[in-house]
């Protein structure tokens, strides 16, 4: 389905809708569909992001693997909102967990810690300063107003193999406790992959 809203072009996929679709016929557990509303939210956090510093995007895209957000092509790169941007996505996270602990105050509800600690989960982890994370791509536009590229480069290239090593190593220690979780260890294989691809910094 395709629709225009203020010169946005808005894109929902077939996939999408198999996506919602699977998981209400399925009867998921709740953790499940939180995790997935919880993915959403953090992407609409870097579109409202977006929106708020003037830097309207030129297509909205949802899919099954999240929104798929197509920035103009014409822009002038500015730091601070570069920088606004990258976080937005673990702010709208923070947003959520401190709703949910909030509301933890006033009556206890297993959905609600259940939601806080995805939340949470969600936005440590984007956080952390690998490249292609919103952690990554923040430490870079930190950076860059400090340094020449090819040293923030050097940097982020750096702290991403440190990170992704611990990636590894915790994700091979859970694999070892559980002798099945190994997606941890997908993560950092997809996250390597997208290192290496990379060629936006």
């Amino acid at each position: 389905m395709k629709l225009k809203i203020n010169n946005i072009k808005i894109e929902i996929s077939f996939y999408f809708f198999a996506l919602v679709t699977f998981i209400l016929a399925l009867n998921a557990p709740s953790n499940v569909m939180l995790t997935v509303l919880s993915s959403f939210l953090h992407e609409t956090g870097h579109l409202i992001a977006m929106f708020i510093v003037g830097d309207i995007p030129q297509a909205v895209s949802f899919e099954a693997t999240g929104i798929n957000i197509k920035r103009k092509m014409n822009i002038s790169v500015n730091l601070k909102n570069e920088l606004l941007i990258a976080l937005g996505g673990p702010f709208a996270n923070l947003a959520m967990l401190t709703l949910c602990l909030v509301g933890m105050n006033f009556y206890e509800n297993k959905l609600l810690l259940t939601n806080a600690c995805i939340n949470l989960v969600l936005m440590t982890f984007n956080l952390l300063p690998v490249k292609k994370l919103d952690g990554g791509t923040a430490l870079y536009y930190f950076l860059i107003k400090k340094y020449d590229i090819d040293l923030c480069r050097k940097i982020l290239n750096i702290t991403s193999v440190i990170f992704l090593l611990c990636i590894y190593a915790w994700g091979i220690y859970i694999f070892i406790k559980t002798r099945y979780n190994f997606s941890l260890l997908v993560i950092g294989f997809f996250l390597t992959l997208s290192m290496f691809s990379c060629n936006e910094y």
